[in-house]
C-alpha cells in the first residue's frame, strides 16, 4: 500500500513533536513511523515541507541525551530522505554547458551564475 497518503502536514507535525517529548517510548514509536514512512519516495515532500520534521531529526541524532535507539532511527530517517533527494536529483536535467558526473561529487558549481562564462 502506498504510505504517501499518511504523510499529512497533520499528522507529521503530531509524530515531530512527539518526537520531542521525553518518554523514550513514545520518541520512539514517532522517530519509528516517520522512518517508516521515510522509505517510500512519494513522502519526500511532505517530510521535507512540513515543518520542524527535518529539524526534530537532526536534533535528535545530535543529541547525546537522546536514547541510543531513538538517535539510530533518526539517523537512518535522515539517511533516508538523503538517498531519495539525492535519486531525485540524479534524475534532473542538467544544463547543456554542464559537464555530467555521478552523485554525489560534493562539489558545488552554482552553474558560476556569478561569471560571464561566454567572455573572451
Amino acid at each position: 500500500e502506498n504510505k504517501a497518503v499518511l504523510a499529512t502536514n497533520a499528522l507529521l507535525t503530531v509524530l515531530s513533536t512527539s518526537a520531542m517529548r521525553n518518554g523514550t517510548e513514545e520518541q520512539l514509536a514517532a522517530v519509528g513511523a516517520l522512518l517508516n514512512l521515510s522509505g517510500e519516495p512519494g513522502t519526500i515532500v511532505p517530510l521535507t515541507n512540513t515543518k520542524n520534521v527535518v529539524a526534530t531529526l537532526v536534533h535528535l541524532a545530535h543529541n547525546l541525551e537522546t536514547p541510543v535507539q531513538v538517535r539510530n532511527h533518526a539517523c537512518d530517517c535522515l539517511s533516508t530522505i538523503g538517498f531519495w533527494l539525492q535519486a531525485l536529483a540524479g534524475i534532473g536535467t542538467v544544463p547543456e554547458d554542464i559537464k555530467m558526473e555521478l552523485l554525489p561529487t560534493h562539489r558545488t558549481c552554482g552553474w558560476d551564475r556569478w561569471k560571464n562564462r561566454h567572455t573572451i
